[in-house]
């Protein structure tokens, strides 16, 4: 529910090191579905005529990250996601935020049950998150099995993303 400048702290060391970043602006505050924003990310890829993309993702991001792999690869093109405090499992607090666009993170909806059938990309995915993350409930849930698995000592779904370990993980994994 954040604009891409949201993860500043990420993209700045990201840039320096030579990372082109894009930026999609249709994404807005990120409150449509998730197939929907995997689309408008895949039509850039494409207009820019990317390769060997490396997707960089914060919470639902994470998930239209995991989308794209499964439903939208098929050439290969992206080679990597990182996402930091994503649902993998879906989230409980989505019982209590009234907005729309949060049923599709519950823990039963379809879309989480979907993507989490998808294992045969997972190994293509690092999965960063704190020791607790007061939007993942459970915090066991940004937890995906095969994939690459970094828990950090920092707690908050949001203080997350300017943690310096978190910032040097992600630099380093942009190198593999």
């Amino acid at each position: 529910m954040e604009k891409w400048n949201f993860l500043r702290k990420i993209a700045d060391p990201l840039s320096r090191d030579g990372h082109p970043i894009y930026v999609i602006r249709g994404l807005g505050y990120n409150t449509k579905e998730i197939y929907v924003f995997a689309k408008l990310i895949r039509e850039l890829i494409d207009e820019k005529h990317l390769k060997d993309v490396i997707l960089v993702s914060h919470s639902k991001g994470g998930l239209i990250g995991k989308h794209l792999l499964a439903f939208c690869n098929g050439d290969n093109v992206i080679k990597k996601l990182i996402t930091v405090a994503t649902p993998w499992g879906g989230s409980y607090i989505v019982n209590f935020i009234p907005h729309k666009s949060s049923k599709e993170l519950h823990p039963a909806h379809k879309t989480i049950k979907i993507l989490s059938e998808q294992k045969q990309i997972n190994h293509k995915i690092v999965s960063i998150y704190g020791v607790f993350d007061n939007h993942v409930w459970p915090t066991k849930s940004c937890h995906l099995e095969g994939a690459k698995n970094i828990e950090v000592n920092t707690h908050g779904h949001h203080t997350i993303l300017f943690n310096k370990e978190v910032i040097e993980i992600i630099q380093e994994e942009t190198k593999n």
